[in-house]
């Protein structure tokens, strides 16, 4: 993700990232949470947390639609916390809203990465389906970075990063960290034997 420099080569071809940010801002119009839950409205944590997760759990639907199945619990804090306006949630009553998930019935899930990496995914996602995913887009390349994988996904580098990373842990690819940077590559051992 940019910041946005601006500086086009004025022939036009800045008009993706200018579409594409239209879009955006389309998206967090429509997503704009009208009545939000506040800690005034409700007597004790329990009963708040309960209400903040049926908030999040109907904003959360469309937003891991647009983001492929999971979002970083920092990156959906922003979303979530733009969506509110001015009632704005801190991270621990996100993160304790997403908690109650499961016991709630939203088909969510908070998953922590082995490198501590907070995300927020769809129940019915697991990492062999990511490693699937990677070793299908692998079949047409030499290698891949996160760089590369996060603009094929259109997710952040960050869950890029840990996806592929989760395929080495399962064997679907290797690695090689060199002067080049880090690449994941089709794990042959596995197709030889």
């Amino acid at each position: 993700g940019g910041s946005g420099s601006g500086s086009g080569s004025g022939d036009g071809s800045g008009g993706g990232a200018e579409q594409e940010e239209r879009e955006f801002r389309d998206y967090m119009l429509q997503m704009g949470i009208n009545n939000p839950v506040t800690r005034q409205t409700f007597g004790s944590d329990d009963a708040f947390y309960r209400e903040l997760a049926r908030e999040l759990g109907a904003f959360l639907g469309p937003a891991l639609r647009r983001a492929r199945g999971m979002l970083t619990l920092t990156d959906l804090y922003c979303l979530f916390n733009r969506a509110r306006g001015a009632q704005l949630v801190s991270p621990d009553d996100l993160i304790n809203a997403c908690n109650l998930f499961g016991p709630l019935g939203f088909p969510f899930k908070v998953k922590t990465f082995p490198s501590g990496v907070l995300a927020v995914q769809e129940a019915a996602l697991n990492e062999q389906a990511y490693a699937a995913q990677v070793a299908d887009l692998l079949k047409d390349r030499t290698s891949l970075s996160a760089s590369q994988l996060a603009r094929l996904l259109d997710t952040s580098p960050l869950i890029a990063t840990e996806q592929l990373l989760t395929a080495e842990r399962l064997g679907v690819v290797c690695r090689d960290d060199s002067i080049e940077g880090l690449r994941f590559f089709p794990n042959r051992f596995l197709q030889s034997v």
